[in-house]
């Protein structure tokens, strides 16, 4: 989707202001890699971006986020759109019988060996977050967000991807990036999910 289209899509829950910052610095800084984590001030932004580069800026509730540029490869289980979405990957069964780090470390290193890089890259995409393709769409969701539809159990299973819950989960990480913040009040509704997500947030917080 070209910027000029970009800036025109609105929705209930936000809508992209890629015009809030000239093209050509965000290239400049991109190119190389400047952009900071956390608020911007010069340009009223909150970059949740981790890798020092940027793409599509978010306005949700008055605050601008900065998510990061689209991948030149973004996951796609179809070529079909209406087979596009999102759908958690089957665990591995050999490490599904792993329930304790204890467990881990007792494992031979040839098992270790085999599975430290699945691993390795399941912790960079709960640092970094996720691109794939939702109804022909690039979607990008938070490392937290992730994690939550990929490893959390809920009451009724593996929890259900809602569009809603990517745009709160982005809010969410703008908080925790912007310096200035104390927290988020957010006014849920019943069933919204928001008890399993917040003990989700608070367990893969902990050090």
């Amino acid at each position: 989707m070209e910027d000029s289209q970009r800036d025109d899509q609105k929705s209930s829950l936000y809508k992209i202001v890629n015009n809030l910052i000239p093209s050509s610095i965000v290239k400049k800084k991109n190119q190389g890699k400047s952009w900071g984590y956390g608020y911007n001030e010069k340009y009223d932004v909150v970059v949740i971006s981790k890798d020092g580069t940027i793409g599509d800026i978010y306005h949700i509730s008055g605050i601008n986020i900065a998510i990061p540029p689209r991948p030149q490869k973004t996951f796609s289980r179809s070529n079909k759109h209406a087979e596009q979405y999102w759908e958690a990957q089957e665990y591995p069964k050999e490490l599904s019988k792993i329930k304790k780090v204890f467990q881990w470390n007792e494992m031979p290193s040839v098992f270790k060996s085999k599975w430290v890089d699945y691993i390795e890259n399941e912790f960079d995409k709960r640092e970094s977050g996720y691109w794939f393709y939702n109804n022909g769409t690039p979607t990008y969701i938070t490392g937290s967000h992730y994690t939550y539809l990929q490893w959390t159990k809920i009451d009724v299973g593996l929890p259900d991807y809602r569009d809603a819950n990517r745009i709160f989960f982005m809010f969410w990480e703008a908080c925790k990036a912007d310096k200035r913040s104390f927290g988020m009040v957010y006014l849920k509704i019943r069933r919204s999910g928001f008890s399993f997500m917040g003990s989700h947030e608070a367990v893969i917080q902990q050090p």
